[in-house]
Order: C-alpha cells, then structure tokens, then sequence
C-alpha cells in the first residue's frame, strides 16, 4: 500500500497497483488518464466562469447557441455541453477506442474498444452560477456490461479525483504548482475509508418529502433520532464526497419518479461505496416506493441496450452499510 510520503502521479499509481492479469489492462489505464485529463480544462473553465474564448478555440468547440435542452428537456447551461464536448473529443482523439460513451447530454457515440463509458461532465452544475460544489462523474463498464472501474473529481477550493478500482479507492489531487516543463498533474494523496456507524454522520436527503411514503419518512424521523445531521446541498457528488469522510446517507425518493440517472450517477457512484464497504439500494417508484432492488439487480450495459440508457432513472439509497440498513 502506498503511504502519502510517496506523492506519485495517478499514471504512475495505475501502473504500480493495477495487476498485469487484470483484463485489457493497457486500455483501462490509458481511458483513466484521458479522462483525467480533461478534467484539467474543464476545473480551469470553471474557475473562468465557463467563458475561456482560448478552449473553444484550440479544441474546435463551438458555442451553444441560443437556448438548448438536452435529452430529457431540460434547459442546458453553457457548461453542461461544453465539458461534454470536451470530454467527449478528448476520448476520440486518444490512442485507444471505447465501446461507447454515453452522456446526459447527447446519444451515445458507439466504437469497437473493450471499455464503455458513461459520464455526467458537471453533476450538480445548477450550482455553478451560486459558486457551490460541483463535479464530473465516470463509470467504466467491460464487455460484459459490468461495471469495473469508476471516479469523480471534485471541483472546489481544490480539485481532487477519488477512483476506485480492483478493490481500492485512492484519493488524488491535482498538482498545480508550476514547474518548468511540466503540466498539471493529480498526485496520490491517500487511500479512503468510510466511517460505518447507525449513529453520527451526515445525511443528504433529496426529492419532496411531501410525496414521500410513510416508510421513507418514518426512515428520516430514525436518522435524526441518531443525530444523523443534514448537509444536503443539491450537488450529488459533493454530497458523497463528504459522506466518505463522515459517513451516513444519500437519499432520492422518488416523488413522484425517480430523477437520478441510474447509469450515469447512481452506478459510479454506488462502486465507489460498495469498495468501502458501503451500500446501495434502489427505490421503487410510486406505490412501489417502498420496494427495493440492489446492484446485483441492476441490467448490464452493453453496447446492445445503452440506446435505452437515457430512460433509466431511480431513485435510491447510498452510502454507510448500517445507515442505508437502517430502511429495512
């Protein structure tokens, strides 16, 4: 195991603890690098207030013009399709292909690699205009549909990637001291735990508790009986990030449907959680809201289905294992 003395690059990292027999090895590592770097302009588009003239033109992307919805009808903001479109490019442009990469906010490309890809470029981006966290979601899926790597980077007072893969989640952070010659680069920082407690912790509770069923409110009335606090911010990956430090609970009942995308969020994310040890329950929707279903129940995305990917929403429960069991 590393220790934080060591402050090695993330590429550096996958080629020491990445194992040899793990499957297509030299593309997995190549996808995360790719990604990873994207992720450097869009935290510097972010930090510009998404208007760097200086990206569009060095990588060939056009501006929105007027106003633009994505898949599911809801408005876009400027940085919801510019970091898609960089994202998106920066993987076209790289020396290994995908199976497919599906986002939010287009239909999926398809190729012929060994690795899917499914991303949210900004989660939480209505946060952006009020200077509030935001980050992008990964989740890396093989042949068979499974999902076997995932990571997000947090775009705040600083910038870090947490990933999580062959049974580790190392955290990393981006390096932004200037040295001659080189580029920004994240470094490993350390390995994550989660705090797994009934009592203490944090809970983010999203949806209309007015539409909630006696069930789920009667959950929240238990989470605060155990002085679980709430820190809900309206940032999916913020939340969780925080969660894996203090432990406790993400929540989105549906109300009256589930709104988080199953394949986009909730999946990379419920990877990272299960990793620590954590849990994942996915929620029912109506009359069927107290229902449940875990990630072994979850269809595997194939390039043969991942056109049905944008209809797949949920809602559900993450994070600590004796929180989330706390629902049963």
């Amino acid at each position: 195991m590393l220790n934080k003395t060591e402050n090695i690059k993330l590429s550096k990292y996958l080629e020491k603890n990445l194992p040899h027999y793990f499957p297509n090895r030299g593309e997995l590592i190549d996808i995360i690098e790719t990604i990873a770097e994207s992720t450097i302009p869009i935290r510097g588009l972010l930090e510009r207030g998404i208007t760097s003239q200086e990206i569009h033109f060095r990588m060939g992307i056009e501006e929105p013009k007027g106003d633009t919805k994505n898949i599911y009808d809801e408005e876009q903001i400027h940085e919801d399709v510019l970091t898609h479109s960089i994202i998106l490019k920066t993987l076209q442009e790289g020396d290994t292909d995908f199976l497919f990469v599906a986002s939010e906010e287009a239909e999926p490309v398809l190729g012929n690699g060994k690795f899917g890809i499914c991303t949210d470029p900004v989660d939480g981006s209505s946060n952006v205009a009020v200077n509030r966290t935001v980050g992008t979601i990964v989740g890396i899926f093989d042949e068979r549909g499974q999902i076997v790597c995932s990571f997000y980077v947090l775009y705040g007072i600083f910038t870090n990637l947490i990933l999580a893969v062959d049974g580790k989640v190392a955290e990393f952070i981006l390096d932004t001291v200037p040295y001659s010659l080189t580029f920004y680069h994240y470094v490993f920082h350390q390995y994550l735990s989660m705090p797994d407690k009934e009592e203490g912790g944090i809970r983010c509770m999203g949806g209309d508790s007015t539409q909630w069923s006696k069930k789920c409110k009667a959950y929240e009335q238990l989470l605060i009986n155990k002085r679980v606090k709430n820190r809900y911010s309206g940032s999916f990956v913020g939340d969780f990030h925080a969660i894996t430090y203090y432990g406790g609970i993400y929540s989105y009942f549906p109300s009256p449907k589930g709104k988080i995308r199953l394949y986009y969020e909730w999946l990379p994310l419920a990877f990272i959680a299960k990793t620590l040890g954590g849990e994942f329950l996915i929620i029912g929707e109506g009359d069927k809201m107290d229902e449940i279903k875990t990630i072994e129940d979850v269809d595997p995305l194939t390039k043969d289905n991942i056109e049905k990917i944008h209809a797949t929403t949920c809602g559900g429960l993450l994070g600590s294992k004796k929180i989330v069991n706390l629902f049963f």
